[in-house]
């Protein structure tokens, strides 16, 4: 079970060193705590340096992401493998945000013009 893991459990322990930091404190040590913890992508800003985050924090939470084997499972899904267990199929969110018309395959058909029509 994931909340037995190692991963998890250094995330817990982490947790409780962090409940009490308080962002202006967090930001007082760390000058430049928005560049590091912040990133810009054309129009979309993603920062999270207002929150309790530190170096420690993505570490462990890319930990836990290795642990789940989360780049395996973003490939699969990539690929059109069918990784939807309760109703064993193919998940096509990316179909769906698919606006380059790339051919996405499912057992070796492209599910795209299906996609386009429902669309």
């Amino acid at each position: 079970m994931l909340t037995d893991t190692p991963a998890w459990k250094a995330l817990q322990t982490h947790h409780v060193e962090m409940r009490d930091q308080h962002l202006r404190d967090l930001f007082a040590r760390d000058a430049g705590r928005f560049e590091t913890f912040s990133l810009r992508l054309g129009d979309l800003l993603v920062d999270v340096s207002k929150h309790r985050v530190t170096g420690d924090t993505l570490r462990l939470l890319f930990a836990l992401a290795r642990q789940q084997q989360v780049e395996t499972w973003r490939d699969r899904m990539f690929a059109g493998d069918k990784i939807n267990s309760t109703e064993k199929r193919a998940v096509l969110h990316v179909a769906l945000r698919n606006r380059s018309n790339r051919p996405i395959l499912v057992d070796g058909k492209d599910v795209m013009p299906e996609v386009n029509e429902v669309l």
